[in-house]
């Protein structure tokens, strides 16, 4: 499983807000743009009017400018470790836990990733169980369905994926179930960007007696369970 850094989360104020949900691909176009008026403007300068070459150029630079903080301010956003989710299809299927002596037993799947069924506030979603997360998370699809609202006071959050940043929100689950195990209040993100793969965290792992990995089997041993 990939592995990746753990960063902090903030609260952005609206400003902050907007500047983060402005596409990448956009803000990267845009900074194109106003180099490429900066061109125009040096030939408009030398064979026409240097007058109206300079305006040109004066756009052209102080857009530039801009697109650059833009990205100075989304650079410098507060990220969370997610999965690098490119790649990774949802028509894996998810592999039914094996319960044995309190443990709760998950097979490796035929794409090398570990997918288990799990019960989400009374309703079965699949997750990918992934190590290198820092926090489970939710699609806004499964969110909505399992009626887990985001956390207003918790503010934003800036996800890094293998997609580029976009914004999502703090949660919690009120009931969460992955075979033997049963966690309450677990805190999660609702991504949008992750489309509709749900993911089980180190948050989840950690709040766990323990888990390993024996051959190619993942298994899980929740808080107080009687090992055979």
């Amino acid at each position: 499983m990939a592995h990746h850094p753990t960063v902090s989360r903030t609260c952005a104020m609206p400003l902050f807000d907007l500047l983060l949900e402005l596409p990448n691909h956009l803000v990267l176009a845009s900074a194109f743009g106003f180099m490429a008026l900066l061109l125009v403007g040096g030939i408009v300068r030398a064979e026409a009017s240097g007058a109206l070459g300079a305006m040109i150029r004066m756009v052209g630079s102080a857009g530039l400018t801009v697109a650059f903080g833009i990205t100075l301010v989304q650079l410098g956003g507060a990220f969370v470790g997610v999965p690098l989710l490119a790649g990774v299809a949802m028509a894996a299927q998810a592999s039914a836990p094996v319960l044995r002596g309190g443990e709760t037993r998950v097979p490796l799947g035929e794409d090398g990733h570990y997918w288990v069924d799990a019960s989400v506030n009374g309703t079965s979603q699949r997750f990918l169980i992934d190590t290198g997360a820092t926090y489970t998370t939710l699609s806004s699809e499964v969110a909505q369905e399992a009626m887990v609202e985001p956390n207003a006071a918790a503010g934003r959050v800036n996800l890094h994926t293998a997609n580029g940043d976009t914004p999502a929100k703090m949660a919690q689950i009120d009931n969460l179930e992955v075979g033997s195990i049963h966690a309450a209040d677990m805190t999660t993100i609702i991504a949008p960007a992750i489309g509709t793969t749900n993911v089980l965290g180190m948050n989840f792992l950690s709040s766990l007696e323990g888990w390993r990995v024996e051959g190619k089997v993942m298994i899980l041993t929740p808080k107080g369970s009687d090992q055979l």
